[in-house]
């Protein structure tokens, strides 16, 4: 999953959202940095991830992207994930996606004195290209893509996967629909017991 299931799931706690939004950033131990309600977020989204990466579902869905994407099949599912949720929003939630874009953008810009600084740079971004609204179009998600292509070390072509989203979508979406309300429910359960 990738930012806006993040923000997802974690709402309406402040603090999960922003831990969520930096936990890729925040490597091990280094958490002790944060508070420890921003610290939950951190383990929060780390167990969004662990979950996900390990679903059978999500598996799958890997499985028809690694032939083209290899190693970053699981990135192009996470974003494309993050576009069937935007896509069936008012499934999901009954806020607007723009007001809840809103929201979240308020939240980590509330965060900016200790943000780490990565974070922070794609914060700027994140915001200036409305990103999480942009999920909901294919072109937003290939500019999400193309930026993801620029910033690796190795040579990839995430955002080619678009291009294949008419063949694929129908399999995809059920994977989604099959997928999503089960982490919404281990995440519910997962904010109880921690």
């Amino acid at each position: 999953m990738n930012y806006l299931a993040h923000f997802y799931l974690a709402q309406p706690d402040k603090d999960l959202i922003f831990g969520n939004y930096i936990g890729d950033g925040v490597r091990g131990s280094k958490l002790v940095q944060f508070a420890e309600p921003v610290q939950r977020g951190i383990r929060f989204h780390r167990f969004i991830d662990s979950f996900t990466d390990a679903h059978e579902l999500v598996l799958e869905a890997k499985s028809m992207f690694y032939p083209t994407q290899s190693k970053f099949s699981g990135v192009v599912v996470d974003v494309l994930f993050d576009h069937l949720l935007a896509t069936n929003w008012q499934t999901y939630s009954n806020e607007y996606l723009n007001q809840f874009a809103q929201r979240c953008y308020a939240v980590i810009d509330d965060h900016n004195g200790v943000m780490p600084v990565r974070s922070e740079r794609f914060y700027r971004y994140m915001v200036s290209n409305n990103i999480l609204e942009q999920y909901q179009h294919r072109e937003g998600i290939r500019k999400v893509l193309l930026g993801m292509d620029s910033r690796t070390k190795f040579s990839s072509n995430m955002a080619e996967s678009v291009d294949v989203l008419d063949e694929v979508s129908s399999d995809l979406n059920r994977i989604f629909q099959g997928f999503f309300p089960e982490l919404k429910r281990e995440c519910e359960r997962w904010r109880a017991e921690n």
